[in-house]
């Protein structure tokens, strides 16, 4: 089984030497429309989706047999905001529930008008997970956006993640998405150390350092933070891989998607 994780970078008027929105869409439609053909993903993770792309998006995965799950706005610095989890029609594939887990204080998911963001972060953040059955094995996969800001709410939303994942049983637990983080740097360091049940998946075997998940539309920094964090012991079952256009003006976002195969 594979999973499909990518933010689609809702802002529609930008200072990045990037195409036109409308050209961008016209790429996330064309690249999203090639890698759902492959049978094997599942699930579809996704980042930044707003007002501004959640229509397209839709749109997208109805014509490629997913259906997309409860969705739980977040209150940010302008629109609100959507980790929003899709996962293949077909018969075989049982959902069982969607949870979504704040990153801050609240214990539970609260609505937009009750929000309050926590730890100098600049958005409510969550990570919105899926329990399903596939192929006689449960999964729970969970759509991460940690903040951009704040160190400390990067950390504690994702260590409550993982502690989340520890309190349910499955074959396999995951989550995905964008980190905002680097997973050889010092945040990923401190996540590990108070869950070390997990470990990060952020480079295949053959994998070329300049094949960043973030490139910026042109942005000169070697930044790859869209990874995964899975269950240390069995490692061995996870492939990873980044999903680069050969023409930089080709690609439909400012990150470019990846894919996490379970074997």
């Amino acid at each position: 089984m594979k999973v499909l994780s990518y933010n689609i970078y809702g802002v529609k008027d930008t200072k990045y030497p990037i195409p036109k929105w409308e050209i961008r869409q016209e790429n996330i439609k064309r690249i999203l429309s090639h890698l759902l053909k492959d049978i094997e993903i599942k699930v579809c993770c996704f980042q930044e989706v707003n007002k501004n792309n959640i229509d397209l998006l839709n749109e997208i995965l109805n014509s490629n047999n997913f259906k997309m799950l409860e969705k739980f706005p977040m209150k940010t610095e302008t629109y609100n905001q959507y980790n929003i989890l899709a996962v293949r029609d077909e018969q075989g594939i049982d959902v069982r529930y969607v949870y979504c887990l704040p990153h801050g204080k609240d214990i539970e998911y609260k609505k937009v008008e009750n929000q309050i963001i926590d730890y100098n972060m600049s958005d409510y953040r969550t990570t919105v997970f899926v329990n399903l059955e596939y192929d006689n094995k449960k999964y729970l996969i969970g759509n991460i956006h940690t903040d951009y800001i704040s160190t400390e709410g990067k950390i504690k939303g994702t260590v409550k993640s993982l502690n989340y994942m520890d309190s349910i049983n499955c074959d396999y637990k995951l989550i995905v998405g964008d980190m905002n983080m680097v997973c050889h740097m010092s945040e990923v360091y401190n996540i590990l150390k108070q869950n070390n049940n997990y470990t990060t998946i952020s480079r295949n075997k053959k994998f070329n350092i300049l094949d960043n998940s973030w490139q910026g539309y042109g942005t000169k920094e070697q930044v790859n933070v869209d990874f995964a964090f899975v269950e240390k012991n069995k490692i061995d079952n996870y492939e990873y891989q980044i999903i680069k256009q050969t023409d930089m003006k080709d690609e439909g976002s400012d990150h470019r998607p990846i894919i996490i195969t379970i074997n």
